[in-house]
């Protein structure tokens, strides 16, 4: 048995030159596979030479060669080859993605969104792996370097790809749309996190709304009818079918009631004039939102909408994203640690306010990428956590410890306000907790919310 999985469409170095506008010196020949991880093996394989803020490919151009590797593609100057010489290497990379991408002839599904874009990934990918064998994005690989390497993954073997879109700056996402030339768009809304890069929704709106210009021109749009941005995206469409969710607004798919509590939440559905129920073993509105997302995306795909809806009962858990603990001292923590936007907070204090039987507990650290509008978000999430009757809130760091204010400021006097100068402050006073509470964990990747979470499970 071979040690890789051919590549879905074999490439010569010549065709790869002409796809990413490139120069090949050297004798051409067949590849099996492109790689960037110099540590790899790399025997008949492409590398590309990356470059980042901390890293550079080239530096490991004579290694590599040495190593095995059929030719190089860079974009500086190195004495070896054969080589592909481009003016950008990640953008190339992305280029070679697209090439197995067009040779894949089943359904590819991109998704994003601010909020919910990687847990409707992986129920998408749970639902349809049930009779069907699905390539996936893993992890966080949704950027100009996870897209293409996912797609790299493409063979005979898979009958749908779903793959993950996200952004760090403007025009990321245009840029992953061109490798994706998606079939299904799934675009779950937009809120605001990455202020900072985007300079207000609008911004992120129109970051998003890239995926659907660069979708296949006959390619179904799923989109959240609720969203301050649904007609903008709606303008976008052109030719390519629209699919639609809400809560509060005319919809393909709407909810005509809900149900929530903290053992799961039920809904009615209509679609089609015709009612489903809906049945979830988990608590909170954004799992519905997410649920009809999914519907949607299969009955794109084919199904009916009572076959889509069968398959949802189990959200799929993402590991950080409202997942349940069980801590040292039996208290029970909801680790929503993956990462922060200001929609997501209040999401989570909503299922944190569920816990009717227990002392409940916001652990928050510090929200970034919001721009000027840190501060004022910051206070908001504060009295958002005391008017829903959160009984108490720890805050970390200086940039929290404005929710802790803002709480205070509205909070009843059974309500108590801990602002932490560090974690280990605020473990102190989270250890001494038992059965009796429930302990929400919450903030940006930048803020490592996980290091209370391990500190304190078993």
């Amino acid at each position: 048995m071979p040690r890789y999985k051919p590549m879905l469409k074999k490439l010569k170095l010549s065709a790869i030159a002409q796809a990413v506008d490139g120069t090949l010196i050297g004798d051409d020949c067949d590849i099996i596979d492109v790689s960037t991880d110099s540590r790899e093996a790399l025997e008949q394989k492409l590398f590309v030479a990356l470059v980042g803020e901390r890293f550079d490919g080239h530096d490991f151009a004579e290694a590599v060669m040495q190593q095995g590797a059929a030719a190089l593609l860079v974009s500086q100057s190195v004495a070896f080859e054969p080589r592909i010489e481009v003016v950008d290497t990640t953008l190339a990379y992305g280029a070679i993605g697209r090439l197995q991408r067009e040779a894949f002839t089943h359904p590819v599904v991109a998704i994003t969104g601010s909020n919910g874009k990687t847990s409707v990934k992986d129920w998408l990918a749970s639902a349809l792996e049930q009779e069907a064998c699905v390539l996936k994005t893993h992890s966080n690989l949704n950027n100009q370097i996870g897209v293409p390497k996912t797609l790299l993954g493409l063979s005979d073997q898979y009958d749908y790809a779903v793959v993950e879109a996200g952004t760090s700056f403007p025009g990321e996402i245009e840029k992953l749309g061109h490798c994706l030339a998606a079939d299904v768009v799934v675009l779950t809304n937009a809120s605001g996190s990455h202020l900072s890069g985007f300079g207000s929704i609008q911004g992120i709106a129109e970051e998003k709304g890239k995926l659907i210009e660069t979708a296949r021109d006959n390619a179904t749009v799923v989109l959240n009818a609720d969203d301050a941005s649904f007609e903008y995206w709606c303008g976008l469409l052109e030719q390519r079918n629209l699919l639609s969710f809400a809560f509060d607004n005319p919809a393909t798919l709407w909810v005509r009631d809900m149900q929530v509590s903290e053992q799961g939440t039920q809904a009615t559905l209509v679609y089609a004039g015709e009612e489903f129920s809906l049945s979830l073993d988990r608590p909170g509105k954004h799992h519905v939102a997410n649920a009809m997302a999914v519907a949607l995306a299969l009955l794109a795909l084919g199904f009916s909408m009572a076959q889509a809806l069968s398959r949802l009962r189990h959200p799929a858990q993402v590991p950080g994203r409202m997942e349940l603990v069980d801590a040292k001292n039996e208290a029970l923590i909801i680790n929503d640690c993956y990462n922060a936007s200001p929609k997501s907070v209040e999401a989570a204090i909503d299922v944190l306010a569920l816990y009717k039987d227990r002392s409940k507990w916001l652990v928050l650290g510090a929200l970034g990428e919001l721009g000027d509008q840190e501060d004022v978000i910051h206070q908001d999430l504060g009295s958002y956590a005391a008017q829903q009757k959160i009984d108490h809130i720890i805050t970390i760091g200086e940039l929290a410890g404005l929710a802790a204010k803002a709480f205070e400021s509205v909070a009843d006097q059974t309500q108590t306000t801990h602002a932490c100068a560090s974690k280990t402050e605020a473990l102190a006073l989270l250890e001494k907790l038992d059965s009796n509470h429930v302990i929400l964990v919450k903030g940006s990747r930048s803020a490592k919310m996980e290091d209370i979470v391990n500190a304190l499970k078993i």
